[in-house]
């Protein structure tokens, strides 16, 4: 499991609902604005970090974050967006899920981090393969 959460996550209500997820899994999660997520990455050794893609300069972000060394980026995008996918694996998310795919494996997520997504089926017409 990862050492912390970070969410990058401008959608309210879709923040809370990811924060109440992590709350009820016992699991620590930090939401953060773009602008301070790699700082806090960097105070965050470990960190696994959820990115919603259809914000304004998140493709950019996750560039930003594996730059510095993060090793686990999740992006989550609108179903109908594969524009957005694949700038993000090509950006170098780890693993890029549908909206309604990131909801189903949020819990394993949060609790597991990546391998969660590794071990289930998380082929590529769920948008899920990790790369």
């Amino acid at each position: 499991m990862s050492a912390r959460v970070l969410a990058v996550v401008p959608d309210l209500f879709f923040a809370t609902r990811i924060a109440a997820t992590a709350k009820q899994q016992g699991v620590e999660l930090e939401l953060v604005p773009a602008s301070r997520a790699v700082a806090r990455h960097a105070e965050s050794t470990g960190a696994l970090v959820l990115v919603e893609l259809q914000a304004p300069g998140a493709i950019g972000l996750v560039r930003e974050l594996k730059a510095a060394g993060a090793n686990a980026v999740v992006g989550f995008y609108p179903h109908t967006d594969v524009a957005i996918r694949k700038a993000a694996l090509e950006a170098g998310a780890d693993a890029v899920l549908p909206r309604s795919q990131f909801i189903v494996r949020l819990v394993p997520l949060l609790t597991h981090g990546l391998a969660a997504l590794r071990f289930q089926d998380a082929g590529p017409e769920a948008g899920g393969e990790p790369s």
